[in-house]
């Protein structure tokens, strides 16, 4: 018979609480970030961009410039009229992206049309670094879904070997026989 002395399992607890508060705090953070940025939105110059053009389709066209204001009027290319707003739709998205999308039966679509708008300067320093930061961040959804799951497994694992580790009250190993 050989005696030795069993070690307990490792504790994960503390990784897996690591790893929630390290999520809270960046949430929490970027939140921060996000809304600093917004805040400051409006305080920029405002850029007028006359006749881009852009071709008419009825899957939409992201104008060239972002933090759009405003978009206002559409124009044939060749033509020079304005074109009726039945004929099309513009949208403005939460970061700024504005898309203008051309009926499928219009007779503009697929043609060439001049789009005149409005947009944020967003080259100031004091935006455009926490823009830049929130920009960077904007991947942070996908890695937290990963670290949720990662976390989640720790937990899960921790209490596995803390249900099966065999660990004394006193926390030290104990002792067994092996065969």
């Amino acid at each position: 018979m050989e005696q030795y002395i069993k070690k307990p399992a490792i504790d994960l607890t503390e990784l897996a609480i690591g790893i929630i508060v390290l999520g809270i705090v960046v949430s929490i953070g970027a939140t921060v970030l996000i809304t600093q940025r917004d805040s400051r939105l409006t305080e920029l110059n405002v850029i007028s961009t006359g006749n881009e053009t852009t071709p008419a389709t009825d899957g939409g066209d992201n104008l060239a410039n972002i933090w759009v204001k405003n978009i206002g009027t559409v124009t044939n290319s060749t033509g020079g009229e304005t074109i009726p707003t039945n004929n099309y739709t513009t949208a403005i998205d939460s970061f700024g992206t504005g898309t203008v999308t051309f009926d499928g039966t219009s007779a503009y679509n697929s043609s060439n049309v001049n789009v005149s708008y409005t947009w944020y300067n967003t080259s100031r320093a004091d935006f455009d670094l926490a823009n830049k930061a929130a920009i960077g961040l904007g991947e942070y959804g996908n890695w937290f879904k990963i670290i949720v799951i990662v976390g989640v497994a720790a937990l899960v694992l921790s209490l596995i070997f803390l249900a099966f580790g065999n660990r004394s009250a006193a926390g030290e190993g104990q002792v067994g026989i092996s065969y």
